[in-house]
């Protein structure tokens, strides 16, 4: 009875905030647009490789100036945290602004140099949707978050299935890989163009959900002045870029955890970003012999698994905690990557299985990011600083497995799965390290409260009871 309890009172808590859940649902249409503008270079690569005159490593280069573009927006979101806090909506309007007019140029681009200009772009793009978006998620639903969290994320999967889709007619009329059959193939103009316009629309929607929300915070500043400048003063108590307010009160904690986590987000991010990327290229490896159109329905399995995933764990999130759903996903990934080693160095790939893991990859990879977002927010305050500092793991991690998985794929593609199992095995390693840290400092805090004497603990008493309180809520 108590679960069942639980269970009504986390999906009301949702029924309750109708504007929060419109906002929600229109970021999901945000990560879908995200999505189509970032993953169209996947199946498009080869065409765009020639164009370039470039080679694998070149585009590899390419991938990586987009994450150098998604370091440096997550970077600037660190330092200037208060336009993430007060201008999400705003940070969301610049950010498909951009790729409106990158999205739209790239398929008449043959210079190497503006090429990566135009990722490095994307990347900002990229960065600043991250910011604005997770921002605003984290915010409108605190230790709620698990279940909004995956339903956005789960709009970046069903916008790269989209760009699978768009572009799979202009790619797939060739009965070869042959450079000398892509060079100059003008027809991925029309799927570009598409999804520019597209981003355009999406950018008007978040200008004018940001006029809205800039005219309800004026409001209440002209209703409540007294009351924000009580909340300016008590916010000066502690400063937002010190890791004690990451650690709710705790120096050591907030920096060990903060570091810990920051490492973790550089191989997640490495890995996930680095894997949709060249999967398309690894199923064109000739020992393969994959015709272009059966290597673009190994992208559309992908893409479709891993928004089963993300739908999946949107749903199981609200019914169990965050914790456990980490736990059986990184038992999943471990088992994942131990098949694919196999796979690939004893029992040999062929084409029924590489469609099989890539499925298996993308139900097991898709739902991480988010979950793992709202375990980070559960074990830390994830303020805006922390969140571009997280985020700025996540872009190095990808900026460097690019350029890795890039020389991999020109000199032993073999090596593609070996890169991931590394990936794989090094997150679950912090994942493991998060757990050990959390469990010694609810310990120690739990031994301190022995420790003091009754007379002088009544004040602190309280606040370990609310921050026990705090922690039960989020393992819930």
């Amino acid at each position: 009875m108590v679960t069942d309890s639980k269970k009504l009172s986390n999906i009301q808590v949702y029924l309750n905030q109708p504007w929060n859940l419109i906002k929600t649902g229109f970021l999901i249409l945000t990560w879908i647009m995200m999505g189509c503008h970032l993953e169209l270079i996947g199946p498009s690569m080869p065409i765009l490789a020639v164009n370039l005159q470039v080679t694998y490593t070149g585009m590899g280069s390419v991938l990586a100036s987009r994450s150098a573009g998604y370091l440096t927006a997550n970077c600037l979101g660190a330092i200037l945290q208060s336009i993430v806090k007060n201008h999400s909506e705003g940070l969301l309007f610049c950010a498909f602004i951009l790729p409106a007019i990158a999205t739209s140029a790239t398929p008449f681009v043959t210079s190497f140099i503006l090429m990566c200009a135009i990722s490095f772009a994307q990347g900002l793009s990229k960065g600043f949707t991250d910011l604005g978006g997770n921002n605003l998620v984290l915010n409108m639903w605190g230790v709620y978050a698990a279940a909004p969290l995956n339903a956005v994320h789960l709009g970046y999967g069903l916008g790269a299935l989209l760009a699978n889709l768009l572009i799979r007619p202009f790619i797939t009329h060739t009965k070869s890989s042959s450079t000398s059959e892509w060079k100059i193939n003008r027809d991925i103009i029309i799927p570009y163009s598409i999804t520019a316009i597209m981003c355009f629309f999406i950018a008007v929607g978040h200008l004018l959900l940001y006029i809205l929300e800039f005219r309800k915070r004026r409001q209440k500043l002209e209703v409540k002045p007294d009351d924000e400048s009580v909340a300016k003063t008590n916010s000066k108590k502690s400063s937002p870029y010190s890791p004690r307010t990451c650690g709710r009160g705790f120096f050591q904690y907030g920096l060990t955890l903060s570091t810990i986590f920051i490492l973790y987000t550089f191989f997640l991010g490495g890995n996930y970003q680095t894997f949709s990327k060249f999967f398309f290229s690894f199923l064109k490896f000739d020992k393969f012999n994959l015709s272009n159109e059966a290597a673009s329905w190994g992208m559309i399995i992908f893409w479709v698994s891993g928004s089963i995933g993300r739908l999946s764990f949107a749903i199981i999130s609200i019914f169990l905690s965050v914790n456990i759903c980490l736990n059986i996903i990184w038992f999943g990934a471990l088992c994942l990557a131990i098949v694919w080693l196999l796979y690939v160095w004893i029992i040999g790939l062929t084409s029924t299985s590489l469609f099989i893991l890539g499925a298996i990859t993308g139900l097991i990879f898709a739902p991480i990011f988010p979950l793992s977002f709202a375990y980070f927010n559960q074990r830390l305050n994830v303020v805006p600083m922390l969140l571009g500092l997280l985020l700025s793991g996540t872009a190095l991690g990808a900026m460097i497995s690019n350029k890795i998985a890039g020389i991999v794929m020109d000199h032993n593609p073999n090596h593609f799965p070996t890169l991931l199992a590394i990936y794989i095995l090094m997150t679950i390693i912090l994942y493991i390290a998060s757990y050990v840290v959390y469990f010694f400092h609810q310990r120690s805090v739990l031994n301190n409260k022995k420790i003091r004497s009754p007379k002088n603990t009544i004040e602190d008493d309280e606040e370990g009871q609310e921050m026990v309180l705090k922690d039960k809520n989020n393992d819930n």
